[in-house]
Parts: structure tokens; sequence; C-alpha cells
């Protein structure tokens, strides 16, 4: 069974660097998909160290961060998230941070 979503992120994200954000996503299907976080240009995005963390249930995480730590690839870019097993994959909808 391809994958669906249980939970496709929101199409925009707004947090500031005192509270950071979840960004959450979740997909079911046999075999059970691997969720990936891409860039809408398509490369895969991983941990940032103190700003950006792919977590193992799909989460993409902002962590709260120093102001001066802003990095405008990390914290203003557009993402997708993947959906993806060996029936098939989905991609969400773009998702501005």
């Amino acid at each position: 069974v391809g994958p669906v979503y249980i939970k496709e992120p929101p199409n925009r994200v707004d947090f500031s660097n005192t509270t950071g954000a979840v960004v959450e996503c979740s997909a079911r299907g046999n075999p059970v998909p691997e969720i990936i976080w891409v860039r809408s240009d398509g490369t895969a995005v991983g941990d940032v160290p103190g700003l950006r963390q792919v977590l193992p249930n799909g989460n993409l995480v902002f962590p709260p961060f120093r102001a001066e730590d802003y990095r405008q690839e990390v914290h203003a870019q557009v993402y997708v998230c993947l959906a993806r097993n060996s029936v098939g994959s989905i991609h969400s909808r773009d998702v501005n941070v």
C-alpha cells in the first residue's frame, strides 16, 4: 500500500527565535513509509546542530536559538515532506518556514 499522509504539514510555519517550532509530518502505508524532508530543489535536509533537527518520527524541529545564530538557509526556507516506501512516494505541499 502506497503512503498516505496521516498528518500533512501546513503551508506556512512562522516562529520566533525564542519559541522555536515543530513541523509535524507522518504517513502510513505498507511497508511503513520513510519520512524525508527535502528543500524545494529536492535535496534532502538533515540536522544542523542547535538549529534544525529531523526526528525519527518524521517531525522537523527548529529549537529556540540566539538571534545571532539565525541562518537564512535554515530558518527562511521552503521545505517539503516526502513519504516513500517500495510501493511509491508522495510529497506534501510546500512548507514556507
